[in-house]
């Protein structure tokens, strides 16, 4: 196995390890807010914002959140579907320019998590939140790392 791929499939390991660990922790000014595993963050974020909807949609109820709050949901909802479609096509080897605009797309996707969890939410992340865009990027970028590895040159022993 070349060393791009090793870089790809360590990186989609600790990406999967990071839903298993504590992605956010609760802070003293948001008491009542348990710390959340990643696969918690990850499944409220997808789903939060399609049960509200469906709730203005078909019971009149208003949005819990302000509308810019319900957006930045939307969004960290996302990430996870997005990476996943980059990571498929990466690997396959398909439409690498999709695959290009993907990558800067969860980048840029990233700092609304910042904004949400910690502002909004006020906590603050853990473990599995760093593990999380650790593996990401290594995923991503696992072809520019593997080069830059073999960039260095070799000590002779």
């Amino acid at each position: 196995m070349n060393t791009k791929l090793k870089i790809f499939w360590w990186g989609m390991f600790i990406y999967a390890v990071s839903f298993c660990l504590v992605a956010l922790g609760e802070t003293k000014s948001s008491p009542g807010n348990q710390p959340l595993p990643g696969f918690a963050c990850a499944f409220m974020a997808f789903i939060l914002p399609f049960m509200h909807a469906q709730d203005a949609l078909l019971h009149n109820m208003p949005f819990p959140f302000p509308a810019w709050v319900y957006i930045y949901i939307l969004i960290c909802g996302w990430i996870n579907p997005v990476f996943i479609v980059a990571a498929v096509l990466y690997l396959i080897g398909s439409h690498l320019r999709t695959v290009a605009i993907l990558r800067i797309v969860v980048l840029t996707m990233i700092p609304v998590t910042w904004i949400f969890a910690f502002y909004y939410l006020r906590t603050y992340p853990r473990e599995g939140y760093f593990l999380w865009i650790i593996g990401m990027v290594m995923v991503l970028f696992s072809e520019e790392i593997a080069r830059s590895f073999s960039s260095q040159p070799q000590v002779a022993r």
